[in-house]
């Protein structure tokens, strides 16, 4: 009977815990989906991009050691970048998108719309003061387009780098 209460708990969890793995990247069955449709340019930058980048002994002569300490510090834990974009038919796109991607685990950063139809939406995932995932959604007449910048971005790490920068 033990054994039975753990089963059904653990397969009652399964569901709840596959939800929150959908969940984490907002863009990845989407971009799956259209990756090799020639219809979309599609961009994706793994993590392993930014482990070679950390690891790199850039010489750059523009930036000093504090500059090139900081981008590492922001970089070093992004898992991946990925964009899709369009030019054909971007309205069909723009409002499958909507339908398909669920925002509710996300904060709304920013929402803009012109009165020309251009709507700009970008949404976090965070959790002290670290984002999980950052999701940019473009709708236009002329263009589709989305982003997701998933990983761990320490925000501080952010300020350490603007600081370093200027």
């Amino acid at each position: 009977m033990k054994y039975l209460l753990s089963f059904l708990l653990f397969v009652l969890a399964l569901p709840a815990s596959a939800q929150k793995l959908d969940q984490l990247d907002a863009i990845s069955n989407y971009f799956s989906e259209y990756v090799d449709d020639e219809r979309f340019t599609a961009v994706y930058v793994s993590g392993k991009m930014f482990e070679l980048f950390k690891d790199a002994d850039l010489n750059l002569e523009e930036m000093d050691e504090k500059e090139i300490a900081a981008i590492r510090n922001v970089v070093q834990d992004i898992q991946g970048i990925r964009v899709l974009h369009t030019d054909i038919t971007p309205d069909r796109f723009y409002r499958e998108a909507k339908e398909r991607i669920s925002t509710d685990a996300y904060e709304l950063l920013f929402k803009v719309r012109t009165q020309d139809g251009q709507n700009v939406e970008a949404f976090i995932q965070d959790e002290n003061a670290v984002v999980n995932e950052l999701f940019l959604l473009v709708g236009a007449d002329d263009t589709f387009a989305m982003l997701s910048f998933v990983g761990r971005i320490d925000i501080s790490k952010l300020g350490e780098l603007q600081r370093a920068l200027e």
